[in-house]
């Protein structure tokens, strides 16, 4: 992680900060569940559950979210000036790396449910 990621994460605030680690976690669901494994036997765990049923339901939720807050980022840089406008821009860039590694990671999940 570089400074600059590391205090653009640090500045984005607290409630962006939950976000960043919901879609973390929503990612890391699956990979753990496939390491892991059940071991529940037949019967659905809650693990299962959240694994396979959850967090491929939440992973569109979760973009439309970051997608909204990432236009809200773009028109508060739009509005300010000076370092106030980096503040944003680097917010902004951020939200687009997170898109970016949860598209990466679920686009072969349901491409491959589709057909």
């Amino acid at each position: 992680m570089s400074p600059g990621f590391a205090h653009t994460f640090a500045a984005a605030g607290l409630l962006r900060q939950a976000l960043v680690v919901m879609v973390l976690l929503n990612l890391s669901l699956p990979l753990l569940h496939g390491v892991l494994g059940s071991g529940a036997g037949d019967a659905r765990s809650a693990w299962d559950i959240a694994a396979t049923l959850i967090a491929p339901v939440m992973a569109p939720l979760l973009a439309v979210v970051i997608l909204f807050d990432y236009i809200m980022s773009r028109v508060r840089a739009a509005d300010a000036v000076g370092d106030e406008q980096l503040h944003f821009a680097a917010i902004a860039r951020l939200e687009v790396a997170v898109i970016a590694i949860s598209l990466i990671f679920w686009v072969p999940y349901f491409s491959l449910r589709i057909f």
